[in-house]
């Protein structure tokens, strides 16, 4: 299994991490109108990182 996933929640603890978060955060300021700030590539790799840490 891709990144040590052994069962449904770490399938999920994945796709929340790889598509759920950044889609979000893009979704968010497109609906509003808005531009992506700046840090918005960061803020999408550093919760990403945070939870994938546990398959590190």
């Amino acid at each position: 299994m891709a990144l040590g996933a052994t069962g449904p929640q770490d399938r999920e603890r994945i796709a929340l991490a790889v598509v759920e978060v950044p889609l979000s955060l893009v979704r968010r300021h497109l609906r509003a109108g808005e531009a992506l700030p700046p840090y918005a590539e960061d803020l999408a790799e550093d919760s990403a990182a945070a939870l994938l840490d546990r398959f590190g």
